[in-house]
Formats: structure tokens, C-alpha cells, sequence
């Protein structure tokens, strides 16, 4: 949800710089910043109910594809009643405004993806020991990063291996050599 406030902040914030009434700031902050955060929180329900897994980014990719344009479109149809006073379109066609947006919503998933890990892993073990959806989390960072150590480990192994077969090749008898 603090993506959301974020957003919210950004699209008031330049609203007020534009030299536009501050309610209209605020409106346009509203419109933007509150769909984001529902659609953050939604994402960190998801994670929490082990619908998706924690840390990976596919599932986070799609996820956003869908939510980020339609936080676009309902941020384009507020400010589209505030200036004309009545809800409306984009003025391109429907699927070109959604699909460039999700376009966008990969450079947003990363971001979003960044943000979650670098609040979440100082905040999801404070509040572990009473919330079982935050228990549930670090223990899905915690098998992750137990399973990158394995990888990381086997393949230093592996690299070791190659390297000793190198050496012995080189060290055998000159009349041994094919």
C-alpha cells in the first residue's frame, strides 16, 4: 500500500507544480494512489495466502500487466471528470491506452517488486512472531535463499570438478598422451 501513498504523493505533487487548484491535486493523487495501493495489497494477499510465491517476478510481472492499467485508466477517468466534469475515455482508442500501459507495468513490477523486499524484510520479521501471514513470507524468503546457496554451492563444486579434471589431463605421462 505504500506504492500506492507514493503514487498518490507523485501525481498530487505535480498536479500542485502544474499551478492547479489543490483540490484537484488531491483528487488526482486519490485517483491514482488508491487503486495502486488496493491493487499492492491485493498482490501482498496473494503472496501471504501462498497464492503466488514471495520473491519472483513472473507472477508479479502478470499480475501488475493487469492492475497497473487499470489503475491507469481509472486515474485517466478521473482527471477526465475533473477537467470536463463529466467520467470519460482516454481519447485513443481503449486498447492502445491498456496496452501501452502494461507495456509500462513491467518498469512498475520491478519497482514494486523492489520496494516490497526492501520495506518487507524489515518489516515482516518484526511482526512474525504475532502474524501468520508474515511468518509465512520470511519462510518463503528463507526457503528461497536456502535453495540460491544450494545452486550457488553446487556450481562452485562443479567449477572446482572441471578445474582438478583440467590439472590432471595436464599432468599425465608424456607417453600416456594420445
Amino acid at each position: 500500500m505504500s506504492v500506492g501513498l507514493v503514487a498518490a504523493f507523485g501525481a498530487g505533487g505535480l498536479t500542485a507544480l502544474a499551478g492547479l487548484p489543490v483540490s484537484w491535486a488531491v483528487i488526482t493523487g486519490l485517483a491514482l494512489g488508491l487503486p495502486i495501493a488496493l491493487f499492492g495489497a491485493g498482490y501482498a494477499c496473494l503472496i501471504a495466502l501462498e497464492k503466488v510465491p514471495a520473491g519472483v517476478f513472473t507472477p508479479l510481472g502478470l499480475y501488475w500487466a493487469v492492475g497497473f492499467p487499470l489503475a491507469m485508466l481509472s486515474h485517466a477517468s478521473v482527471t477526465e471528470w475533473l477537467v470536463t466534469g463529466t467520467p470519460g475515455l482516454p481519447q485513443e482508442p481503449l486498447w492502445q491506452f491498456l496496452a501501452y500501459h502494461a507495456l509500462l507495468s513491467v518498469g512498475f513490477a520491478f519497482g514494486f517488486m523492489w520496494a516490497q523486499e526492501q520495506i518487507g524484510r524489515h518489516w515482516w520479521p518484526r511482526i512474525r512472531p504475532h502474524n501468520v501471514y508474515a511468518y509465512r513470507i520470511v519462510e518463503q524468503y528463507k526457503e528461497t535463499a536456502a535453495y540460491m546457496h544450494e545452486r550457488k554451492e553446487a556450481a562452485k563444486q562443479n567449477r572446482k570438478d572441471k578445474q582438478r579434471a583440467r590439472q590432471a589431463r595436464k599432468v599425465q605421462p608424456a607417453g600416456r598422451r594420445g
